[in-house]
Order: structure tokens, then C-alpha cells, then sequence
């Protein structure tokens, strides 16, 4: 699927009230973007930039202020079509708090209820998207989502999402409050997702590594604009963009950069520092095995 924002401002309308809020309403302004079909796309700014009302658009819950979402050429606003914004899955910070159901069968199957299918093919879906996140279904679908695991968890609200087969998945913060193996195996799901299921991955990160070891390109958003888009190493090595935000440059790439200055290759230029120490285990293995 292909989304293109044109000349999309958004702007929350004020509300009288006694007492005034302390935080400002998030605004965008003007922003013209095209999203690809088949991108792994990250979002990045600071709080109140925009990023959240920016993936809201996305999925239809607000509509833009001025200008045109388009989903595939199509706008749903406007051609009063809301329905395709279902082809969009929406997976908020800590889905698994959404958890309700007494097993993880019950939770998944959730979303079908309205289309009223027969059990057998509601079973098949199920059983589809529970393989697509990498659970068992004879294991996993009679237990209780509550008695699962942090990552379990998470995986059970994917596939809620991903039973309703969208071609598009958005993620606000999918690793907020998971450990290092629960975050990597997560987006090693997401890749799988992508690059098997065709699935466009759109998220929101804060955490920079994350960004530059898994996105294909990113777009940075102030104060409702974005100011940059392209790929994450070439954006996050930017001393000028590191400076409007405030940001340091990430680890995975000045590992990366200091084991070329020392001749060492790095691969794919965005190694991690486990990565890192690996290689350079290697190559002095290597200069030991030639001086002898």
C-alpha cells in the first residue's frame, strides 16, 4: 500500500474551557510525504512534535485540517470511504494492556466478530496469524494472554492486528518495556512481516540504534515538520541534524566508522557493539594465524 500526505496541516480544535490546559495541542503543518508499499519506515522526533497525531492520520482517526490522505490514489475522507482505512493495522504503546480475553484465541479472534464468518474459517485466520507472529497454536491457544510473557504478550496483540490481513502496520513504540531479547526477536517478527507478508512497517522510535539497525529510511519530525527523510545512516550522521535535536550520534554507527579508520571492514556500516567486538575478535585471530 502506498500512502501520500499533500499539503496535510493539522490542527486540534480548541475547546473553551475554565481552566486552560498546560499542554499545547500537537499541530503539523504542510507536510507532503509519499510512504512506499514494502518500506520499513521509522518515525523520530521529541515529544510533542507531532508523531502521534501524524500516525493517527494514518489510520483515520483524525482527519486532516487541510490537505488530502491518500491511500493507494484514494482519499477516504473525502470519498466517504472510511473503510479503507481498515487495510491500515494500528498497534499502540503496550498493546498487551488491550488484552481482555479469557485465552489467546478468544483475543485474536476479536476483531473478526462484525464479519459474522463461520467458526471453521475464523479457526483458519487464527491459526494463520498466530504462525505469522511465530506462536504455536495448539500451545498457545487455549492459555490465558495474562499468564504469557512480556514478549508473548505483544506478539498476541500483533496478531490481532494481523488476522484482519492489513497491508499496512503501524507501530507507536513497539519496544517500550521490553528486555533486549524481547526486542530483538520482536523485530525480527517485524522483518519477517515485511519481507514475506509484503507488510509496509511504519513506527515510532526514540531509540536511535534501533532506528539505524532496522529501518530502510527515516523521517524526522520538529515541531510539526519533517526536516529530514532518507536513509538512517546517512540522516543520523548528520552533525547538523543531531544538533536541532539534541540527539548524539549512534553508537551502532561510530563503532562502525572507528573500525574502518582502523582498517577493519564493518560490513554492512551499522554494527551494534556486540557486533562490533565480534568483528574485531575475528580480525586479530586473523593478524595472530599471518604472524605466525
Amino acid at each position: 500500500m502506498q500512502i501520500q500526505l499533500s499539503d496535510v496541516s493539522f490542527i486540534y480544535e480548541k475547546k473553551k474551557k475554565k481552566k486552560a490546559s498546560a499542554l499545547a495541542p500537537a499541530v503539523l503543518k504542510q507536510l507532503n510525504v509519499t510512504i512506499h508499499s514494502g518500506e520499513m519506515l521509522a518515525i523520530a522526533g521529541k515529544s510533542g512534535s507531532g508523531k502521534s497525531t501524524f500516525l493517527q492520520l494514518l489510520k483515520g482517526f483524525l482527519a486532516p485540517t487541510t490537505g488530502s490522505v491518500l491511500l493507494d490514489g484514494v482519499d477516504p475522507n473525502t470519498s466517504k470511504r472510511p473503510e479503507l482505512f481498515d487495510q491500515v493495522g494500528f498497534i499502540f504503546q503496550y498493546p498487551e494492556h488491550q488484552l481482555f480475553s479469557t485465552t489467546v484465541f478468544d483475543d485474536i479472534a476479536f476483531g473478526l466478530q462484525s464479519a459474522k464468518l463461520p467458526r471453521e474459517v475464523v479457526e483458519q485466520k487464527v491459526r494463520k496469524a498466530m504462525e505469522s507472529v511465530e506462536l504455536d497454536y495448539e500451545v498457545f491457544k487455549d492459555r490465558s494472554p495474562f499468564e504469557l510473557s512480556g514478549g508473548e504478550k505483544r506478539r498476541v496483540a500483533i496478531a490481532g492486528v494481523v488476522v484482519l490481513e492489513p497491508k499496512l502496520l503501524i507501530l507507536d513504540e513497539p519496544t517500550a518495556g521490553l528486555d533486549l531479547p524481547s526486542r530483538t526477536a520482536l523485530f525480527e517478527l517485524l522483518h519477517q512481516l515485511n519481507e514475506k507478508q509484503g507488510l509496509t512497517i511504519i513506527w515510532v522510535s526514540h531509540q536511535l540504534d534501533e532506528i539505524v539497525n532496522h529501518a530502510s529510511r527515516l523521517l524526522a519530525l520538529k515541531n510539526g515538520i519533517f526536516i529530514a527523510d532518507g536513509s538512517p545512516e546517512a540522516t543520523l550522521s548528520d552533525p547538523v541534524l543531531l544538533d536541532a535535536f539534541g540527539w548524539e550520534e549512534p553508537s551502532a554507527l561510530v563503532v562502525s566508522r572507528l573500525l574502518e579508520q582502523l582498517g577493519i571492514s564493518s560490513g554492512n556500516g551499522k554494527l551494534s557493539p556486540e557486533e562490533a567486538a565480534a568483528v574485531i575478535s575475528t580480525a586479530l585471530n586473523q593478524q595472530q594465524i599471518l604472524a605466525k
